[in-house]
């Protein structure tokens, strides 16, 4: 029995000496695969009690779609759509999808998206190339408020949004997106092109006007933030102070703006901005191309 027993100490060493063998030969490529799927957790903060990626689908699930990707999402385009001397791939995902809608000399440009784009482009940058010279398309302010202090910063076009391009210079040195209020703007600043007259009404609500005297309503009623005051008129009595101090402080584009910038209306659907490049485009005839900051060709407009 003692033989017996020896012969069955010495099979169980020789068994676990061929089993660890075989786990360090294999030792090796178990270290290779805890390495990767480390280093996809860590890439892409995927962990065990994280819900895994749909079956057959790539890791584009874990992210939301740029808008570059959401821009590439577009329907094929006809190779007799490409524009002259352009190849498909010197296409820009924006194309078709940010156009001109209007070019005109000296330097009047009209930009517009389409109602089809959910998600606003930022065109702050891109380059309009014509035949005599070149534009970069400039920052702007979007909300411009009483004190002129905004800063102007990246214009991000948005469904049905209209970029305007004028060749002259801003009368206040700012492009701006329009709000309800430009028109006041207007009246007090020499811009060229004029300013369209947006212009609410001096009370938003009539107990702001109800202690004035009847003649003063009266008067008031009659005028928007684009007008200008006389209050030389004798539809004022000169010794209605309250009414005179009224028409001062408010009709104006503050007193306009401080009233109605929290309405959901506030902001237009056009932003206007002032090159002062007047020699960019052609007299008679001109191919104009507009190309993202990637370099490529977005939208090309023929005159």
């Amino acid at each position: 029995m003692p033989g017996g027993k020896i012969l069955i100490l010495l099979f169980i060493l020789l068994l676990a000496t061929f089993a660890l063998r075989i786990f360090s030969a294999a030792l090796p490529g178990i270290q290779t695969t805890i390495q990767k799927y480390s280093n996809r957790t860590s890439t892409t903060g995927v962990g065990f009690n994280q819900t895994p990626a749909p079956a057959g689908n790539s890791l584009s699930w874990l992210t939301q779609p740029t808008q570059t990707q959401q821009a590439q999402q577009q329907a094929p385009i006809d190779p007799s759509q490409i524009p002259q001397g352009f190849s498909l791939n010197q296409l820009s995902p924006y194309f078709r999808k940010v156009v001109f809608s209007g070019v005109s000399f000296p330097g009047y440009i009209n930009l517009s998206l389409s109602y089809e784009v959910t998600t606003p482009v930022n065109v702050t940058g891109w380059l309009i190339q014509a035949r005599r010279g070149a534009q970069v398309i400039p920052q702007a302010v979007n909300i411009y408020d009483s004190t002129g202090l905004a800063p102007e910063t990246d214009i991000y076009l948005r469904a049905g949004d209209m970029l305007r391009m004028f060749p002259y210079a801003s009368a206040i040195g700012k492009n701006f997106r329009l709000n309800k209020c430009i028109g006041a703007l207007g009246k007090e600043n020499r811009f060229t092109p004029l300013l369209p007259g947006y212009c609410p009404a001096l009370y938003k609500d009539r107990s702001e006007i109800s202690s004035f005297t009847g003649r003063c309503q009266d008067y008031i009623f009659s005028l928007s933030y684009c007008a200008t005051p006389d209050f030389y008129s004798t539809n004022i009595p000169r010794d209605d102070y309250a009414c005179q101090a009224y028409l001062q402080n408010n009709v104006n584009f503050k007193g306009c703006f401080d009233k109605y910038r929290g309405d959901a209306d506030f902001l237009k659907n056009e932003i206007w901005v002032w090159t002062g490049n007047d020699r960019l485009l052609d007299d008679r005839h001109d191919r104009v191309l507009l190309f993202d900051k990637a370099g490529l060709l977005v939208s090309e407009y023929s005159y």
